[in-house]
């Protein structure tokens, strides 16, 4: 992620200011106690995550004044995001998180329906949440010992995400689901493939009952035109006898 320009309305010190950081690569915030270095630092994180040093938003509200709003442009890969995000205080106090992309030099809103989802978002595309941003690339005033005092799990959760591991993860259980499906596949191979070893064992058996098979075939062939010839020698026979019982009816009849 790297800061392209930031703009603070009534943001702690700060009543109006804004910084372009284009082409800076390295700077370096230099000030007398409270003169603002802190609040600045404090203005991005409250801007991606809605998290600073203060425990209520409220709190980071210019005295006297009852909205603050805080806009931060960075570029990240080859996209350009921005990230607006207002708190207005009071009985009723309200806040508005907006995330953008630069899209062929227009900004796309790519805010969900509600804040909590806005800023799921934002950290799915940054890969980054507050607390692994605090104990890596920003130490906190005062809290420089935040990684070390960390349980062994909350450190390997933070570098994981510093390394983003989770994205390894991500790469395992894909390829653990694809290794499955592929072992799957290769029982059911296996099992055709000893199906036909099974049938071509038996094809030896198979080619000596072909061969019976034929045989009878040759055999019932033969077998049926000896009775259709047979079959003909009685139509033959019984066709001569009909004739014979006419020719003799008919000499009864002249005697």
């Amino acid at each position: 992620m790297i800061p392209q320009r930031l703009s603070l309305t009534n943001f702690m010190c700060y009543r109006q200011a804004e910084l372009d950081f284009a082409g800076i690569h390295v700077a370096c915030l230099a000030g007398a106690n409270g003169a603002g270095k802190s609040a600045l630092l404090d203005a991005i994180t409250w801007a991606l995550w809605g998290k600073s040093r203060a425990k209520r938003d409220d709190e980071l509200i210019h005295l006297g004044e009852d909205e603050m709003v805080v806009e931060l442009t960075f570029g990240l890969g080859e996209q350009n995001y921005r990230v607006l995000r207002r708190r207005k205080s009071g009985k009723r106090g309200s806040s508005l998180l907006d995330f953008q992309v630069q899209d062929d030099g227009r900004w796309r809103s790519l805010a969900e329906s509600g804040i909590r989802a806005t800023q799921e978002k934002i950290e799915r595309v940054m890969r980054l949440d507050y607390d692994t941003f605090i104990n890596s690339a920003f130490l906190r005033q005062g809290r420089a010992d935040e990684f070390t005092i960390k349980t062994p799990a909350e450190r390997k959760r933070v570098l994981g995400d510093i390394l983003g591991l989770d994205r390894w993860e991500v790469y395992e259980g894909q390829a653990k689901e694809r290794l499955r499906a592929i072992q799957t596949e290769m029982e059911v191979i296996d099992l055709r493939l000893r199906e036909i070893e099974d049938e071509l064992a038996r094809r030896p058996e198979h080619e000596l009952e072909l061969q019976a098979a034929q045989a009878a075939v040759e055999e019932l062939s033969a077998s049926l035109q000896e009775a259709q010839a047979a079959y003909q020698e009685i139509e033959t026979a019984r066709t001569e006898l009909l004739h014979a019982e006419a020719q003799i009816a008919e000499l009864i009849e002249r005697i």
